[in-house]
């Protein structure tokens, strides 16, 4: 990994509210989002003053919240889902991630969050950025895990023992059996379909336990039919914070 820390992060962050590396195409030091909690906005760019995450206690996700109010230092880990920024106006710059470390501390009087994760970890809009190639096409895939979370006893924990980069290869497993299937969809997006490869070869040379375990997540994760398809991308997504 990167090796990155808060002390690390405050030097990076110096004049920037934040910072991310979605790790894609990959990268060997993985992916990171740092984030900077001022005590007084800058107004000289974007100034987060709240980070929401998903992180797992006792094999279920719970939503958290990062402030200059919290305790700190702080070392854990954070879950797969959303990340959002967000500054006192109520407007975000979001992220979707696998998982992954979260450190957080304060430095010189500034509050730093460092969220490092071997998987992606894909800008997917708001304020400040676009999104990222393949964001959307996992925030289905966990509107597809999310509808399985509800429907299956047991399925969220199962998922909360796999690694990131499991549950990274479980999506890229699931997404490339798809776009195998469906010429218009290769034709269509290609951009994702050479990524989606890219990364299938990559796992599965450099990751092989992670893509063994992947791929029985994917079928215990896949939905039968369009509708079950259809209902996860339109049902309400627990994981995601309201504006």
């Amino acid at each position: 990994m990167n090796g990155l820390d808060p002390v690390a992060g405050a030097a990076r962050l110096a004049n920037l509210g934040f910072l991310a590396n979605s790790g894609v195409p990959h990268r060997p030091d993985g992916a990171y989002l740092l984030t900077a909690l001022r005590a007084t906005p800058s107004l000289h760019h974007y100034d987060p003053e709240l980070v929401e995450y998903w992180a797992t206690a006792e094999g279920r996700g719970q939503a958290q919240r990062l402030t200059r109010a919290s305790r700190l230092p702080y070392h854990g880990e954070f879950s797969w889902g959303p990340i959002r920024i967000v500054d006192r106006l109520g407007v975000a710059n979001e992220y979707l991630a696998f998982g992954g470390a979260l450190v957080a501390d304060e430095v010189d009087g500034l509050v730093v969050a460092v969220f490092t994760s071997p998987a992606p970890l894909l800008k997917s809009g708001g304020h400040s950025q676009d999104w990222d190639v393949g964001a959307a096409s996992v925030g289905a895939f966990f509107g597809r895990l999310l509808l399985k979370v509800d429907i299956e006893p047991g399925f969220e924990r199962r998922l909360a023992l796999v690694t990131p980069l499991a549950r990274y290869a479980a999506f890229v497993a699931d997404e490339t059996a798809r776009y195998e299937s469906s010429a218009g969809l290769r034709a269509g997006s290609g951009d994702v379909w050479a990524w989606l490869e890219a990364e299938r070869r990559w796992l599965r040379a450099t990751s092989p336990a992670d893509w063994s375990a992947a791929e029985e997540l994917r079928l215990e994760a896949r939905t039968e039919g369009s509708a079950g398809s259809s209902l996860a991308r339109s049902r309400p997504d627990p994981r995601r914070s309201s504006g």
